[in-house]
């Protein structure tokens, strides 16, 4: 996966050790940033000789001119991509961090790294509310005992 920036090198291992079939998508344009790049796939793949039978200029033409105007934003690997890599989150748990993340006044980031510390899995995204009250509680209590 993309999500710590590694899918490219990733993909690379794959194929040196057996793999026949990888998974990508232009410009990232699938579940959030995991998906590793296929036109940065395949001109890795040109520049160490493995044959995929597709032209590297012909997909990052299309990555380029037809792609990237018909995604919605950007899939960037920003902090909230990071923390999902780097906590083992599901890419499902992007919006629903986001949304309990600006109701309780708590940073998404946290609420996603305390979803992967508690191994939820996809179909879990409701205990995210559990955990920004937990957070909020948290930061009420220090503020508290501060004098702030």
């Amino acid at each position: 996966h993309e999500n710590l920036g590694l899918g490219v090198a990733n993909s690379v291992e794959a194929v040196r050790a057996g793999a026949k079939q990888i998974d990508g998508s232009c410009r990232r344009f699938g579940a959030g940033a995991g998906n590793a790049p296929v036109e940065a796939l395949i001109g890795v793949f040109d520049k160490i000789g493995v044959k995929t039978g597709i032209d590297f200029f012909d997909i990052a033409d299309a990555a380029e001119e037809v792609v990237a105007p018909a995604m919605p934003a950007e899939c960037l690997l920003d902090r909230n991509a990071l923390i999902m890599g780097y906590s083992g989150v599901y890419s499902s748990f992007l919006k629903h961090a986001i949304r309990q993340s600006e109701r309780y006044g708590v940073p998404a980031h946290q609420l996603l790294h305390r979803a992967g510390q508690r191994k939820l899995i996809g179909g879990q995204e409701d205990q995210l509310i559990d955990i920004a009250l937990e957070i909020k509680r948290e930061r009420e209590k220090g503020e508290a005992s501060s004098g702030g």
